[in-house]
């Protein structure tokens, strides 16, 4: 399928029906010519349905496959573009000035392959410092479509997969960019699931994180 629009936004969801919606009515309003593609990673509620009501394409795991492998679905669906953003389906208070914070350094210099967003003030203090200290860890990134090209398959690495991508920045040479984002913020798996729940799911991430860090060589 030929893309035609300069941006393609990917949101990979896991679960995320209360939330989705938030995220949805702002990049639907953004008004620079994009596509937008949800990829519901399995979910058991109706993420899938609640994405459906907005014009945006959906494509669906039947199984949960973790959200590198959710990125994925969506590269190869779309094959090629000139802007990439990947975005997280439970941000709290994210505005049009975030997407453009994100492709702003993409476009001004043609030899930036990857933004980082840096979330500042959104209220969350843990959230925050999380940002600030373990950068290689945050979601919500921009990159330039000759980095996508260059990437190895990202199936592999569940909540790695932002590891991945800047292990593989690294590895290349490939100039990134960490713009602030003011006021937003996200949910965190304890407000999501609670806390138990949310515990295990947190603790999950980190090792699944962690392992990406020590082998994302074998990967490439």
């Amino acid at each position: 399928m030929t893309n035609n629009k300069p941006i393609t936004i990917l949101i990979p969801a896991y679960n995320e029906e209360p939330r989705i919606n938030t995220v949805l009515d702002v990049v639907c309003s953004y008004e620079k010519q994009k596509r937008v593609i949800v990829i519901d990673d399995g979910s058991k509620d109706g993420t899938f349905e609640k994405a459906k009501m907005y014009p945006v394409e959906v494509l669906q795991h039947k199984i949960n496959k973790g959200k590198g492998a959710a990125l994925q679905t969506g590269i190869d669906h779309v094959g090629d573009s000139r802007f990439w953003l990947f975005l997280d389906a439970d941000l709290i208070n994210l505005k049009h000035e975030h997407i453009d914070a994100l492709l702003k350094p993409l476009h001004e210099d043609p030899k930036v392959g990857m933004t980082i967003g840096m979330f500042k003030s959104g209220g969350k203090k843990n959230v925050d410092m999380a940002q600030r200290y373990f950068t290689i860890l945050n979601g919500q990134r921009g990159l330039a479509g000759f980095f996508v090209k260059s990437l190895p398959s990202l199936s592999w690495s569940r909540f790695g997969v932002e590891v991945f991508l800047s292990r593989i920045a690294e590895q290349q040479g490939i100039p990134v960019q960490e713009p602030p984002l003011e006021n937003i913020t996200h949910y965190t798996k304890e407000e999501k699931y609670g806390f138990c729940k949310g515990f295990i799911y947190r603790l999950q991430m980190y090792k699944e994180c962690i392992y990406s860090l020590f082998n994302w060589r074998k990967y490439i």
